[in-house]
This record gives C-alpha cells, sequence and structure tokens, in this order.
C-alpha cells in the first residue's frame, strides 16, 4: 500500500485539493469529508505512518454533523504532491473555477479501487428479489462524460466492467452525471471484491456513512461489503466453482445422475459447470449448497485461494 494510491482513490471520491495563493506563494492543502469523525482518526492514524504528522480535523458542518481530516502538501515529506492539483484539477476558461478531472495517466490499483470504493461506491440490494445479483456502483458523477469513459476503461484493465447509468440528484430531481454499474452476469462483483478485500477494514466496519436510499435507513461501511446472503448470489455467477462442487460431490460418493436427481436439475446442467462452462440460477445454486452441506463463506475462502494460485504461477 502506497500513499499516492490511498489519495488518488480519495480524490476518486470525496477527497480535494485546495488551492491558494498567499504572498505570492501558492499553497495545496488536501481535504477529506466524512459523516464519521472514526473514519478521520483513522485516515490521520494511516497517514501517520507515512510521515505525514501536519494534520487536523475538524467539525467540517455543524448542520450535517460531518467531519474532515486535512493536511498542508507543501509541509510534506513528499515534494512531488504539490504536482497533484495540476494532475487533478482544470482551470475552466468561462468562469476560472477549477474541475476536478480524472488523470489520463492514473494507474487503479486494489488500494486505490478500495478508498475510491469506500468514499464514493455502494452494494445495491434489491428488496424483495431473492435471487438477483447485488450490483456495485461507483459515483462518478462529478466527472465529466469522457472521463467516465476513461474510468470504465481502466477498471476494464482490471478485468471489472462497468457501465454508465445517468444519475438524477435526489435533492433536485435533475439529471447530473453518470454513475458506474457493475456488470452482475459475468463475476465482476466477485473479481471486484477480491481485488478491494472480501472484508470491510475493521477499523471503520461500523462507522456511520450516513442515512441513504429511498428508506433514509443509516448505513454503515460494512454495508458496502457482501453479507452471506449476498455471497450466495454472487458466487451463483462464478464457472470457477464447478470444480469445487464435484469435489464435494465425489466425496459424498454421488454419481451425476444421483445429484441431479436429488437436487432436481438435468444431469447435463450439473456437468457443464462441473466443466466450467456455465454457471447456475442463484435458485439452483441454494440447492446445491444445501444438497453438498457446503458453506458460502467456505467457498468464497476456497475460490480466492485456488484463483490466486492460478494467477501467481
Amino acid at each position: 500500500m502506497k500513499l499516492i494510491e490511498i489519495i488518488n482513490g480519495t480524490l476518486l471520491g470525496d477527497g480535494c485539493i485546495k488551492f491558494d495563493n498567499y504572498r505570492y506563494s501558492k499553497y495545496f492543502c488536501y481535504k477529506l469529508t466524512s459523516k464519521d469523525k472514526i473514519l478521520t482518526e483513522w485516515l490521520k492514524g494511516l497517514f501517520q505512518k507515512f510521515k505525514i504528522d501536519n494534520s487536523w480535523i475538524v467539525q467540517d458542518n455543524k448542520i450535517l454533523d460531518t467531519f474532515a481530516f486535512y493536511f498542508y502538501i507543501n509541509n510534506c515529506p513528499y515534494k512531488n504532491f504539490i504536482t497533484l492539483h495540476k494532475r487533478w484539477y482544470k482551470k475552466e476558461k468561462l468562469n476560472g473555477k477549477f474541475r476536478k478531472i480524472v488523470p489520463i495517466n492514473l494507474k487503479l490499483t486494489p488500494t486505490t479501487l478500495l478508498f475510491w470504493y469506500l468514499g464514493d461506491g455502494s452494494l445495491i440490494r434489491r428488496r424483495n428479489d431473492d435471487n438477483r445479483v447485488p450490483t456495485i456502483v461507483l459515483a462518478t458523477n462529478s466527472f465529466s462524460k469522457n472521463n467516465v469513459i476513461l474510468l470504465i476503461r481502466k477498471l476494464k484493465e482490471l478485468n471489472l466492467n462497468f457501465y454508465p447509468v445517468e444519475y438524477t440528484s435526489g435533492f433536485t430531481g435533475k439529471k447530473c452525471g453518470y454513475c458506474l454499474y457493475s456488470n452482475i452476469e459475468d463475476g465482476t462483483p466477485f473479481r471486484f471484491f477480491k481485488l478491494i478485500g472480501l472484508y470491510c477494514p475493521k477499523e471503520i466496519a461500523n462507522c456511520s456513512t450516513g442515512s441513504k436510499g429511498i428508506y433514509h435507513e443509516e448505513k454503515f461501511f460494512k454495508d458496502k461489503w457482501p453479507t452471506e446472503e449476498d455471497w450466495i448470489k454472487i458466487l451463483s455467477n462464478i464457472k470457477e466453482v464447478g470444480p469445487i462442487l464435484r469435489e464435494k460431490r465425489l466425496q459424498l460418493n454421488l454419481s451425476q445422475n444421483q445429484f441431479a436427481k436429488i437436487i432436481g436439475i438435468r444431469r447435463e446442467n450439473i456437468r457443464n459447470v462441473e466443466l466450467c462452462k456455465r454457471h447456475f440460477s442463484v435458485k439452483s445454486f441454494r440447492k446445491i449448497l444445501k444438497a453438498l452441506n457446503l458453506d458460502i463463506m467456505y467457498l468464497l475462502e476456497r475460490l480466492s485461494k485456488d484463483l490466486s494460485l492460478q494467477i501467481g504461477g
């Protein structure tokens, strides 16, 4: 984990760099706002590990009850950070204001992706639909359409497939930019969480992210990560589960025909899944897990380990 990766991730989300002229000198200040003070304290501790000691936390907005973490870039040990404002902001010709942009040479690392998701990501679950895979949403409505396309391309380089959806403000009801939605049928949600971590960082798991959504329920950072029920839906779309299911079936001394009769599906479907040619529906996958007495969290850990070994060598 590198400090620049953390900063890049937060700048894709709620982070910003403030710029001021003072006595013929340029001063740059990094700022990140949060609904929960514990998050800013965690971030401050994280930055201190990188020798950023000139930071502070203040209440940013008393009405909204938000907090902000700051540090002066000019006084930090990393002199190359002075160029961050130039990389991330472009001055508008009409009004002279600075607008945040996505650097063309930005590298999306797992750390950058994690802090982007912590700041501006969410996991959308459909109520009253037990068979729909949850969707990962990354807010990009502050960026131009060209920047959104650039981010889609950079996500694609990580084998993560997202598509843009026009964003409608919950305050004004007007369309304002785009959000990125994950493809839920090609394993993108699993690969996404495998990159950023299968579990929410424990230090901030119970930190509030505010009351969001149409139901105005208070949400926490741990809600951004899948529950066991979510993992059942997500892993049902992973073809790589096939060999593990076959291994478990053989341990129970069941033929494909016997197993097909037990769960009530065609033998050909089981054969194709075990050969990684297709995946089960969520409904059928539930029956498979029950018939094999297979714990979803065990399956998740096995998948993560097995795929890591394949990638590594």
